[in-house]
């Protein structure tokens, strides 16, 4: 009795998904992203830019099977996503979000766009160099996240955040001494910083970035992945590097992080 109550929770608790004829009949898909995280999303003067911004508009035509279109930028803080799926609020989460086995439980995810290991931002007034400087420290990150398992099993303090500009903003504040998360993401703050510094990069096993969509919304994402295929061929993703990543991460970010054009040359 008490698993058929949970079950049935569990149920009540989702609300189905907008299927890809349903977005394609109201002509509007919804994309859940960060609102302070260049260079992949961030709201500015009332608009999203990004990378993440321009891979979902160049994937729109796919979307909508060649006709107009809305999509619909909708701010989602990262520990958010899932849920928001699950509630319907959005039909896609495109949020630097690590595939893992456990987040695959609760939402489908798309073949990968970009690889990671774990990074970690700290003040360089702190001279952190290596792991060992850490110890005895405390840990900002993600709930669930892969950078909280990596610190959690070497019995780091962890203290978490909602985003990655709220996690940055604690760790200026000094509510912790370190920022953990997608190297990609945390390099990204020395740029617009130079008090701060990531000499930790490469953490951990290697990883990948997925976009994730409602458990079960197969020819959503079925669409998605043949999109990020065609986007491969063409030279989106190289394109996106040479004229927009590299250039804001001045040449601290590898090239090999960024293109994975191996991976969709085995599926396309």
């Amino acid at each position: 009795m008490k698993k058929l109550f949970l079950l049935l929770v569990f149920c009540f608790s989702c609300i189905f998904a907008n299927s890809l004829s349903e977005i394609r009949q109201s002509q509007v898909v919804r994309i859940g992203v960060d609102k302070d995280q260049m260079p992949f999303s961030k709201l500015k003067d009332g608009e999203f830019q990004g990378f993440e911004i321009d891979m979902a508009k160049a994937m729109a035509t796919d979307i909508f099977g060649g006709k107009n279109g809305a999509i619909k930028f909708v701010p989602v803080d990262f520990s958010d996503g899932i849920s928001a799926l699950e509630q319907n609020k959005i039909d896609i989460f495109l949020n630097e979000m690590t595939i893992t086995n456990e987040r695959a439980k609760y939402v489908d995810f798309s073949m990968p766009y970009f690889s990671v290991n774990i990074g970690v931002l700290t003040k360089k007034s702190e001279n952190i160099q290596k792991l060992s400087n850490l110890d005895g420290k405390t840990i900002i990150t993600f709930k669930d996240s892969v950078a909280e398992n990596f610190f959690k099993k070497r019995g780091f303090n962890i203290l978490n955040c909602d985003n990655a500009g709220s996690c940055y903003r604690m760790l200026k504040n000094g509510q912790g001494d370190a920022f953990a998360d997608d190297n990609l993401v945390v390099l990204a703050f020395p740029i617009i910083d130079n008090s701060v510094e990531v000499s930790i990069k490469n953490l951990g096993e290697t990883d990948f970035l997925g976009m994730a969509v409602q458990k079960g919304n197969k020819e959503l994402l079925d669409v998605i992945n043949e999109s990020m295929i065609r986007l491969s061929k063409e030279g989106f993703f190289k394109k996106a590097f040479d004229d927009t990543l590299n250039p804001f991460y001045k040449g601290s970010a590898e090239e090999k992080y960024f293109l994975l054009d191996d991976i969709y040359r085995i599926f396309g």
